[in-house]
């Protein structure tokens, strides 16, 4: 293979990618626009909305007028960014609430219940089914009555303990038992919680590896198919360049521009979370990776394409085939956030593995608890099958079939 053979091939696609300005917009500039976009546009709705909560309070009471003042404040401060008006309503029965609003109705009886030792009261939530913000205005409600419900425990078990004549330290009394979570890093050394926190990021980072997969399918398969179509891939092969020259030369080009597409998915990606409030914590070892299988990622699909397209009649069927790859890759990637791997059954981590996107998953995991041979491991299974598909690519890459498809 001549080196310089490839050069000119390279720089032929690089040329008539960097003409096609909408696909590099596409491609580059729309996501580094789009996902912090959304997250902006999406945060500027949620904080758009209001939410109107109606405390009725019909036993009138000083206790229930202390719980619906408490619920009252707990509430317009409880979802920052987001008006949640609430309006307190005593001595109101058969309130009949709005639709889209919510109702706290405080029964008579309320304060004599809680009084008593073993008495128990209910209060009304009164909700709008399918609407996000009812159901987290909800749970605020939830919480907050958890809350006063622990105050009225604790005084009602001071009042036994007083007429029992004994002291008693509350809080131990009803909270007896305490979990305290402790993080074990690779190695057996403490991780504590930026571990965690980090671990956890690899998840969303290893999903983002999908977005590497698609642009190097949309670029090889226009490239050989396309130019097929275009009929300007014979006088490509009548250049003197070898077919294995020509594969090559292709596929360097559809790896240039896939890397930038996945910087600026990663980049894009990074910026989603960071504008949302929940930003990512990454290693040195994780960036590595992530980077790492994010080049090897293209060219093996690059690779991958590049045989489908060879055995392809037209550019719609090529992407198509390639496409079934793509959500192959989906699976994999979509898994990893929910999915720990080493806690599979021996049969199906294997099976797994015999996916090549298994082990991009694999390597940014690893990675993120700073297990090295692991990483190391399935960077180099990556690599492996990154260069078995473009030997197949190569060897279906022939003057006869990639023109005659024969």
């Amino acid at each position: 293979m001549r080196l310089w053979a490839v050069k000119a091939i390279l720089w032929k696609e690089l040329l008539d990618l960097s003409r096609d300005y909408k696909t590099l917009a596409y491609v580059v500039v729309l996501p580094l626009v789009a996902l912090p976009g959304l997250a902006i546009f999406s945060g500027g709705l949620y904080s758009a909305q209001s939410m109107d909560v109606y405390i009725v309070d019909e036993d009138g009471s000083e206790i229930s007028s202390l719980f619906a003042e408490g619920l009252a404040e707990y509430l317009e401060s409880g979802l920052p960014g987001v008006a949640v008006n609430v309006e307190i309503l005593s001595g109101v029965e058969g309130f009949d609430t709005p639709f889209g609003s919510i109702a706290v109705v405080i029964p008579e009886g309320f304060s004599r219940g809680l009084e008593d030792l073993d008495g128990r009261v209910s209060i009304r939530l009164v909700v709008t089914p399918g609407s996000p913000l009812a159901g987290q205005v909800a749970s605020l409600v939830e919480g907050y009555a958890s809350l006063f419900e622990e105050a009225v425990v604790e005084s009602r078990v001071s009042r036994l303990a007083e007429a029992a004549g004994v002291e008693v330290d509350v809080e131990r009394l009803l909270d007896p038992l305490e979990v305290e979570r402790e993080y074990i890093g690779f190695g057996g050394g403490a991780a504590g919680a930026r571990g965690e926190a980090v671990a956890m990021s690899a998840r969303v980072v290893a999903f983002s590896l999908f977005f590497v997969v698609n642009p190097a399918i949309v670029f090889v398969s226009d490239s050989i198919v396309g130019e097929r179509e275009r009929r300007t891939l014979e006088k490509l092969l009548l250049t003197g360049a070898s077919r294995l020259e020509i594969l090559v030369g292709k596929v360097a080009a559809a790896a240039a521009l896939g890397l930038a597409a996945a910087a600026a998915d990663s980049l894009a990606l990074v910026a989603f979370f960071t504008l949302s409030g929940f930003s990512l914590l990454l290693s040195p070892l994780l960036v590595a990776s992530w980077a790492a299988s994010s080049a090897l990622l293209v060219i093996l699909t690059a690779g991958i394409t590049a045989f489908i397209s060879a055995r392809s009649e037209t550019i719609r069927s090529a992407q198509s085939g390639s496409f079934i790859v793509l959500m192959v890759a989906l699976a994999i990637y979509f898994s990893a956030l929910v999915v720990d791997y080493s806690r599979l059954p021996a049969w199906l981590s294997i099976l797994l593995q015999a996916i090549p996107f298994t082990h991009a998953s694999l390597a940014v995991i690893k990675a993120s608890v700073g297990d090295l041979a692991a990483t190391t491991i399935h960077m180099a299974v990556l690599t492996g099958f990154t260069a078995l598909f473009i030997a197949a690519a190569a060897r279906e890459f022939s003057s006869e079939r990639i023109i005659l498809l024969r």
